[in-house]
């Protein structure tokens, strides 16, 4: 699994953003599109990287790993696909939705129409999954991840029966947060749209626990060797969206990542 070497060019970016907005006007829905920021090191030390970059994210699942075919990869992702500490229980997240936090007031129409993609799709699988005997609690607020915030929403699931959590993360992964809505229409959006693979981004990570497990989505991350890294950040893109302002929020969920990925990096 190489890493990229070829950062996404703001033009092509809009131009592809462009053409999806026209497609979900006539068809609704949505698509999370990833872009890519490369660059390379100048001084390789990931284990100095990770501590800095998990110092600042206290709240957040954080992870290094390494194997011979993924290579590095590091993040903070503070999307929660799942976490079971009880047969009967479990816990996810609708995370969608993104602004800096400067802004204030009600969130606007295509931050709240995203999210409820997510929230409604979340919900709709796990009762496919478990059709009877079901509860669905859902609690509202905003996530806060550096300088921005996220709409999101806190979903318990209980059941009268025994919970299996591997079926449910197979039930709701990937949800809209990471592939859109409907589905198989956002996958079909990915492929025609997206110009890079994602690799390991928008998988996820499963830990046991001493209760259960607690699974998280690959964001927030970065692919590095010895030499060279690239940056994945995306957004989600509805018939609202405007392509300039999804580029300033891919720049706004990097930043953290770039900032310190540029104190071990060349200035080309």
């Amino acid at each position: 699994m190489p890493v990229a070497d070829c950062s996404t060019d703001y033009n092509d970016y809009c131009s592809r953003i462009g053409a999806i907005i026209r497609h979900l006007k006539k068809e609704g829905g949505k698509t999370v599109v990833v872009r890519q920021i490369c660059g390379k090191f100048l001084s390789f030390n990931p284990e100095d990287m990770a501590v800095e970059y998990f110092d600042a994210f206290p709240d957040v699942f954080c992870f290094l790993f390494y194997h011979p075919f993924t290579g590095w990869w590091m993040g903070a992702s503070p999307e929660l696909l799942l976490q079971s500490d009880c047969v009967n229980a479990v816990y996810t997240r609708a995370l969608a939705g993104t602004r800096n936090i400067l802004q204030q007031g009600e969130w606007d129409k295509k931050n709240i129409e995203e999210h409820a993609f997510v929230t409604e799709d979340i919900v709709n699988r796990v009762k496919s999954v478990i059709p009877d005997s079901i509860s669905v609690e859902l609690s509202r607020r905003n996530l806060r991840y550096g300088k921005i915030e996220h709409l999101c929403t806190d979903i318990t699931i209980t059941s009268s029966e025994k919970i299996d959590p591997m079926e449910i993360i197979g039930a709701i992964h990937p949800t809209p947060a990471v592939g859109g809505y409907p589905r198989e229409a956002a996958m079909r959006n990915i492929e025609l749209y997206e110009s890079y693979p994602r690799n390991c981004y928008g998988g996820h990570i499963a830990v046991k626990t001493s209760n259960g497990i607690i699974a998280y989505v690959i964001l927030r991350c970065v692919h590095f060797d010895t030499g060279k890294w690239a940056v994945y950040t995306g957004s989600g893109i509805t018939s609202s969206s405007v392509p300039h302002d999804e580029w300033i929020e891919t720049e706004e969920k990097a930043a953290p990542l770039i900032s310190l990925l540029s104190k071990y990096s060349c200035n080309e």
